[in-house]
């Protein structure tokens, strides 16, 4: 998690028993982020869910959108920044470094947004 993002401080704050949780093993970085910007923006919504039985199918679904609309905004920003032929290797490390921080921060924002407006109940 980039340090001037928004949940930094949550992260940092969080107990480690709560990246222990058994629903978030085996999901992938997208699956844990969905579940924790969850857990802390809409407590309400989680909390249907589960009960519900449709908390695992909710963040998996999210998951599977983010990943591919984070290659997407990889690809795209590399396009629109493109990094000289002549470039060393450690230029070329922290270029791949900050597009995957630009697009992890844009999703995570966009993820935030849409969650803190979701309803409890459909």
């Amino acid at each position: 998690m980039a340090l001037n993002s928004p949940f930094h401080d949550i992260y940092l704050s969080m107990p480690i028993e709560a990246t222990l949780l058994p629903e978030i093993h085996g999901l992938s970085y997208w699956g844990r982020t969905v579940h924790e910007i969850l857990h802390e923006v809409n407590p309400r919504l989680m909390r249907w869910l589960a009960e519900n039985q449709k908390l695992q199918a909710f963040v998996e679904q999210k998951q599977a959108h983010l990943q591919l609309e984070a290659l997407k905004l990889e690809r795209e920003w590399r396009g629109l920044h493109p990094l000289s032929i002549v470039a060393g290797y450690q230029a070329r490390v922290c270029w791949l470094r900050h597009c995957k921080l630009v697009a992890r921060e844009m999703l995570i924002d966009e993820i935030t947004k849409s969650l803190i407006s979701s309803s409890t109940a459909p």
